[in-house]
């Protein structure tokens, strides 16, 4: 087994890269799956939210980023 093969923790960055492979053609959903001894329906949850996020980034007015509203100060 590879260090890529025994990932123990899935920092956003990291899910953020397998999901734009998946976006991307280079790999599917199984077989991240597979790589990785994840199901299936894991990494269709990690793609759900990534469509949920990018489709609010290109709204004019983004949850989070209103005037007046500071999430952190």
């Amino acid at each position: 087994m590879s260090d890529a093969n025994s990932i123990k923790r899935w920092t956003a960055k990291r899910k953020a890269a397998v999901v734009m492979d998946i976006f991307k053609g280079k790999t599917t959903t199984a077989e991240v799956a597979r790589q990785y001894d994840l199901t299936v329906s894991e990494i269709e949850g990690w793609v759900d939210e990534a469509q949920r996020s990018m489709e609010n980034g290109f709204k004019a007015r983004p949850k989070g980023k209103r005037p007046g509203i500071t999430l952190f100060q």
